[in-house]
């Protein structure tokens, strides 16, 4: 529901199916490299391409070859990223906050903590 709601509210932008997480986590580590935007995302290097390439197109992020590895490639967001950066993040926190909302700190931790024991399952079964 959060993720449709995003989806509309950035289609202005052109930002459809979730591009708008990819350039927030760009935005937040300029220089970061594909493998590590795919980790991140929890997304198979493919999806993880093609999200990339669609916001290259778009003039949100550019590409360059890292200096001392000309196999990898780096990832920063261009000027008019970085202009709707601001709200993009406020959205990020919106939902941050909604989803914590009616829980108590304890309540939150445990669904933080509960949550990364489910990444680790995930993280542990796809690995093997």
């Amino acid at each position: 529901m959060i993720m449709n709601e995003g989806n509309q509210r950035f289609a202005k932008y052109g930002l459809n199916n979730n591009q708008f997480i990819y350039l927030i986590r760009i935005c937040e580590q300029p220089g970061l490299f594909f493998s590590q935007l795919a980790d991140q995302m929890k997304m198979d290097r493919t999806t993880n391409y093609r999200a990339v390439q669609n916001l290259i197109k778009k003039g949100y992020v550019t590409k360059t070859t890292h200096p001392d590895n000309k196999k990898v490639r780096c990832l920063y967001p261009t000027a008019t990223g970085q202009a709707i950066y601001p709200e993009l993040h406020a959205y990020e926190d919106w939902c941050a906050k909604l989803v914590g909302e009616k829980l108590t700190a304890g309540q939150q931790q445990l669904l933080f903590e509960s949550l990364a024991l489910v990444e680790e399952n995930v993280q542990q079964h796809l690995e093997s």
